[in-house]
């Protein structure tokens, strides 16, 4: 048996992070000029300010490409689970998944979530309308996976 599901990610929330952090970019780096021009009166104060934000800028901008910002693929399989995504393909076996959680954060609600941690790796896959095909893979990899007692 395998069980695919995709997670689609928009294109313009990427777009929209890297915008934000060159705006951050732009204002830290107009905070330094100032700086060193002396003319701000907390002098401190502005280059903590001014360092916080350019980290944060870079931050926002690198985060932007990591591999959960794209489309992920995952398939469930016997062998285990291979996540496709923008950079490759990463196949985990079900000895390497530590652990499945599924989060119901209400019944009444149409959102369903599972967090599987695999190697270094936290994958969150929502599930929205689709309640039974969340259970159906959350019981596929939980009898699948090494339980520590």
């Amino acid at each position: 048996m395998i069980y695919n599901y995709t997670v689609q990610k928009r294109k313009a929330n990427r777009i929209s992070y890297r915008i934000v952090g060159i705006v951050f970019f732009i204002v830290a780096f107009l905070q330094f000029i100032t700086l060193l021009h002396g003319y701000v009166n907390h002098f401190m104060l502005t280059a903590v300010f001014a360092g916080a934000l350019g980290f944060y800028s870079l931050y926002l901008i690198l985060m932007s490409f990591r591999k959960q910002a794209y489309d992920i693929s995952y398939k469930f399989s016997d062998e285990g689970m291979l996540v496709i995504h923008k950079y490759g393909e990463t196949l985990y076996s079900y000895d390497e998944i530590e652990f499945i959680t599924m989060v119901i954060p209400d019944e009444s609600l149409i959102y369903y979530m599972l967090n599987i941690k695999a190697g270094k790796e936290i994958y969150a896959i929502p599930f929205t309308n689709k309640r039974e095909y969340c259970e159906k893979i959350y019981e596929f990899v939980n009898s699948r996976i090494k339980k520590n007692d």
